[in-house]
């Protein structure tokens, strides 16, 4: 049980215990979510090879990135032993998470249908590619995801899609799958029986790009890919000001007005006085047909001042600005450090920052690391043990290779090596 402060409750997800059986990033951004929320997580990875996201491709820092907060049991699904062990977890667990291949499961005999016969209680939750439906059996990844939902045509240049630069359809259908989750543990506490859950990557980018889809429909028309646009979501809002200005020395700043409260802030900013009440720039209708006008008349002002200044002046102004922040630059930000919004883990003798799960609940006990990114099978004896073996059928198991526990971060190479 975690030492929440006077006044602050333990964390919400106490007492929960999750399965996670998944791989990279959606099944194990999930499983942080949930582990971070105070659930007891179990990830449970093939002895033989473990979690994809350990090989050396890429440093080990997405394995790092999505794995704190869990335990490790290095399990073989594929042994009769082995799904005798998963037995005993599911009777006594929540929930079994997963993002393995469509069909994955039910080919191991060990699906919902399977699982709920276990345990009535239990709610299994898949990311998937695909929701039910005629491609539900196609494996399918983020990048895809983006092209397929229309997201990388709305991103990038006309005849040049672009994903986003993070992998944001695995972290949001897995953010789905989590809501899913706690809506089905809400129910049961009235029903007594748990559900069967699906996150689609596809069905994700889908619902995000639904104003676009809308409009298309209304007017008949495709609109144009972002990349191509000089100023972003202003031009499809109508907004006077929302686009990136350069300042001395190059450092850009992005300026949003999107009311008349900062159209008169940035007009005590800028020193824009014959502007502030002028019926000509009195709605945003009227800013957007003079964008252009506008746009010049900031880009001249800004570009003689320092970034600093410029942030200053709209800060006080209260006109919604921003920088274009760099990964390295984030490691600095000041709402991020003195907000206390990090977590620290450990890769071997060095320190990591890594954001906490952007959400924040005053009477609730603060979001810290209880558990490091685990060495593969690294809980391995401690969790047969809970279920009842003996030290000598721990050692059997492993001799069979159906349990496997190391006491290094062990990676694909090494073990194919």
């Amino acid at each position: 049980m975690s030492s929440a402060s006077p006044g602050r409750q333990p964390l919400p997800l106490e007492g929960v215990r999750v399965l996670e059986l998944s791989h990279i990033v959606a099944g194990p951004s999930g499983g942080l979510i949930l582990g971070d929320l105070g659930a007891d997580v179990i990830k449970i990875e093939h002895p033989d090879a473990g979690d994809t996201a350990r090989s050396n491709s890429g440093t080990g820092s997405t394995f790092y990135s999505f794995n704190r907060n869990k335990k490790y049991l290095a399990l073989d699904l594929g042994k009769p032993e082995g799904k005798r062990i998963f037995e005993r977890l599911v009777a006594k667990s929540d929930v079994v998470f997963d993002n393995f291949a469509p069909g994955a499961l039910r080919r191991l005999g060990l699906d919902y249908e399977w699982g709920r016969k276990v345990n009535p209680r239990i709610i299994y939750c898949s990311v998937k590619g695909f929701l039910p439906g005629p491609y539900e059996d196609r494996p399918f990844l983020d990048e895809l995801a983006q092209m397929a939902g229309g997201l990388a045509y709305l991103t990038g240049l006309k005849d040049q899609p672009m994903r986003a630069g993070a992998s944001i359809t695995d972290i949001g259908a897995a953010t789905y799958g989590i809501i899913g989750i706690l809506a089905a543990l809400y129910r049961r506490e009235r029903t007594g029986e748990g559900d069967c859950i699906q996150a689609g990557l596809y069905e994700t980018i889908v619902f995000w790009v639904s104003q676009y889809i809308t409009t298309a429909q209304l007017t008949g028309e495709n609109p144009q890919p972002r990349g191509g646009r000089t100023s972003t979501m202003g031009t499809y809002m109508g907004w006077g000001v929302y686009q990136l200005f350069p300042t001395r020395g190059g450092r850009q700043i992005f300026i949003a007005v999107t009311g008349n409260r900062h159209w008169a802030g940035l007009c005590d900013a800028l020193g824009f006085d014959d502007w502030k009440h002028s019926p000509g720039f009195n709605s945003n209708r009227k800013r957007g047909e003079r964008k252009p006008l506008i746009a010049e008349r900031i880009k001249e002002t800004v570009e003689k001042l320092d970034y600093d200044d410029v942030a200053e002046r709209l800060y006080k102004a209260q006109v919604p600005y921003c920088p274009v922040n760099t990964p390295l630059d984030l490691v600095e930000e000041r709402q991020m450090n003195e907000g206390r919004r990090w977590m620290h883990i450990k890769v071997g003798d060095e320190r990591f920052k890594l954001p906490k799960i952007p959400v924040d609940m005053r009477r609730t006990a603060d979001f810290e690391v209880r558990e490091q990114p685990g060495c593969l099978g690294e809980h391995t004896d401690a969790i047969l043990a809970a279920l009842g073996y003996s030290t000598d059928e721990i050692d059997k198991l492993k001799s069979e290779r159906v349990v496997l526990r190391s006491d290094r971060m062990l990676n694909t190479e090494e073990r194919e090596g």
